[in-house]
């Protein structure tokens, strides 16, 4: 069993990690004022949140972290209490951020978040995958 829940953790974190190139490649680009590149920029977001919240429940899948619950939410407390992430409260908030980009435009709400990526967001998706990447040659 453990060997299906590394295929599915090692194609989700390989995705997760070129999602997280592109986010951190608008991320660059994004200077506040040109919202084709805001747009492209939380549009990158929230793929790359996919891909955190799923490769996450891979991974601790294969670890052998009991998930009481799918939710990203969920995974993201269970992420904290495992040390993959060391600041809920901006996974919590990254949520919530990404919950609103789909189901509400407003372009003062659009800087706010597109802000809130490059400054909160992509630093803590790093750090994610570093501590991913430690953990795995932990193991090895």
């Amino acid at each position: 069993m453990g060997c299906i829940y590394m295929k599915n953790f090692e194609f989700k974190y390989s995705n997760l990690k070129k999602t997280y190139e592109k986010l951190e490649e608008a991320c660059n680009l994004y200077d506040g004022k040109d919202a084709l590149i805001r747009d492209s920029l939380i549009q990158r977001f929230e793929l790359n949140y996919e891909f955190c919240y799923k490769t996450l429940q891979e991974y601790m899948k294969y670890m052998g972290v009991f998930l009481d619950d799918t939710f990203p939410r969920a995974i993201f407390k269970k992420a904290y209490a495992n040390n993959l992430i060391s600041r809920e409260d901006v996974w919590i908030r990254l949520i919530q951020d990404r919950n609103m980009t789909s189901h509400i435009y407003n372009e003062k709400l659009a800087d706010e978040i597109a802000n809130r990526v490059v400054t909160e967001y992509l630093p803590a998706i790093k750090e994610l995958i570093k501590n991913i990447d430690e953990s795995i040659d932990k193991f090895d």
